[in-house]
C-alpha cells in the first residue's frame, strides 16, 4: 500500500498580503475582491486555482482520500472533479495560514457548499480523525456510514467492509462443504478442500493485517474494531475447520493404507490357491497318465490267461508289487538286480 502523502500547510506570502490590502482597500471603497477559480482538479483533495492571475496549489484541509492506485481512489479524483468543475469560482479559507509556499490547505466553499463534505457525503474521502474538522464534514461522514457509501459499504470489492464480507462469505461456503466429508471422500476431494480452506486462510490473514495497517486508521475506530473481531472469528473458524479436514485425511489415508494391505492380503491368497489347483491338476493328471498306462497294459497282454507288465509302473498301477518270479507278468526286466524280486520300493 503506497503510504499517505503529506498535507502540506503553508500559505503563499502572495495571498495573505492580497488579502489584507483587499481589507484595507474596502474600508475606504467599493473594493471587490478577487475571483479565486478552479484552474484543474489534481486527485481526491487537491486542486489547483488562480486569483488575480497568480497560480496555487490548495489541498483540502481536514480530508483523507485514497491515492489513485487505492480502492476508489481514481472515483474520488473524479468526483471532485464534478464538484469542482474547470472555471469554478470558489471561496477559500485558509486553515494553516504560513506564507512562503505556493500550496495552500484550506477549506474550499463553491456557492458556499463546503465541498469536503460533499465529497465525504459521496463515501469517497474520510474525515481526517487526526484533525479538527468542521461539524459539517463529521455529520457528512455519519451520513455516508448509514447509508453504506462509497468506502464505508460493500459496493464495490476492493473496501474494507466488503473485503470482510467476502472473507465471511468464502469461509462460509468453504467450512460447510468441508464439513460435509463423508469416509471415503478420497484423498484428491479432501485435498480440493483443503485448499480452498487455505486459500481463505490466507486472505483472513492479508485482512488482518490490513485492518492493523495505515489504511484502516482513516476509519471510525469503532467501525475498524467491529471489522477485526469479525475477521477474527472467521480465522478462529478456519483454523478448527482445516484441523478438523486433516483430520479427516488422515482417516483417508489409514483407510487407503488398509485396503491396500488387504488387498495385497487377498491376492497372495489367490495366488496360492490357484498355485495348490495347478498343482493338484497336475497329480490328478498324472495319476490318471498312469492308470491309462496300466490298462493298455492289460488290455495288450497276451491271450491264455497269461500276464504282462509294461514296466514297473504298469505293475503298481496293477498292485502287483512287488512282483516275484513266479509270479503272473513276472519277467527279468522287471528285476534289474536279478534277485527274484522286481519292482521294488
Amino acid at each position: 500500500m503506497p503510504p499517505r502523502r503529506p498535507v502540506r500547510r503553508t500559505v503563499t506570502l502572495a495571498l495573505l498580503t492580497l488579502g489584507v490590502a483587499m481589507t484595507q482597500a474596502g474600508c475606504g471603497a467599493d473594493a471587490t475582491p478577487a475571483a479565486t477559480t478552479v484552474v484543474a482538479v489534481l486527485d481526491g483533495r487537491t486542486v489547483e486555482v488562480e486569483r488575480d492571475g497568480a497560480t496555487s496549489t490548495v489541498t483540502l484541509a481536514g480530508l483523507l482520500v485514497p491515492a489513485p492506485d487505492e480502492c476508489l481512489g481514481e472515483e474520488s479524483a473524479a468526483a471532485l472533479g464534478d464538484l469542482l468543475k474547470t472555471g469554478t469560482e470558489v471561496r477559500l479559507e485558509p486553515s494553516d495560514p504560513a506564507g512562503g509556499s505556493e500550496d495552500i490547505v484550506a477549506a474550499v466553499f463553491a456557492d458556499d457548499v463546503l465541498v469536503s463534505a460533499e465529497l465525504v457525503r459521496l463515501g469517497l474521502a474520510y474525515a481526517d480523525p487526526t484533525e479538527d474538522v468542521p461539524a459539517q464534514v463529521t455529520a457528512a461522514q455519519e451520513e455516508a456510514i448509514d447509508a453504506s457509501a462509497g468506502l464505508f459499504g460493500v459496493g464495490a470489492p476492493c473496501t474494507l467492509p466488503a473485503q470482510v464480507e467476502a472473507l465471511e462469505q468464502a469461509t462460509a461456503e468453504a467450512a460447510d462443504a468441508a464439513a460435509a466429508l463423508a469416509a471415503g471422500a478420497g484423498i484428491v476431494e479432501v485435498d480440493r478442500h483443503g485448499s480452498a480452506l487455505a486459500a481463505a486462510a490466507a486472505t483472513g490473514a492479508a485482512l488482518a493485517a490490513l485492518l492493523d495497517g495505515e489504511q484502516s486508521a482513516r476509519y471510525p475506530g469503532a467501525m475498524v474494531a467491529t471489522w477485526r473481531s469479525r475477521t477474527v472469528a472467521v480465522n478462529e473458524r478456519l483454523a478448527g475447520v482445516t484441523a478438523t479436514v486433516q483430520q479427516v485425511r488422515a482417516s483417508e489415508e489409514q483407510r487407503i493404507e488398509g485396503e491396500r494391505v488387504a488387498a495385497e492380503a487377498a491376492a497372495a491368497q489367490a495366488a496360492a490357491d490357484e498355485a495348490a489347483r495347478q498343482a493338484q491338476a497336475a497329480a490328478d493328471a498324472e495319476a490318471a497318465r498312469v492308470a491309462a498306462e496300466a490298462a493298455a497294459v492289460q488290455t495288450k497282454a497276451p491271450t491264455g490267461g497269461s500276464v504282462h507288465y509294461q514296466n514297473c509302473d504298469a505293475v503298481r498301477a496293477a498292485g502287483a508289487d512287488p512282483i516275484y518270479a513266479g509270479d503272473p507278468g513276472y519277467s527279468g526286466k522287471l528285476d534289474r538286480d536279478g534277485d527274484g524280486v522286481g519292482c521294488e520300493k
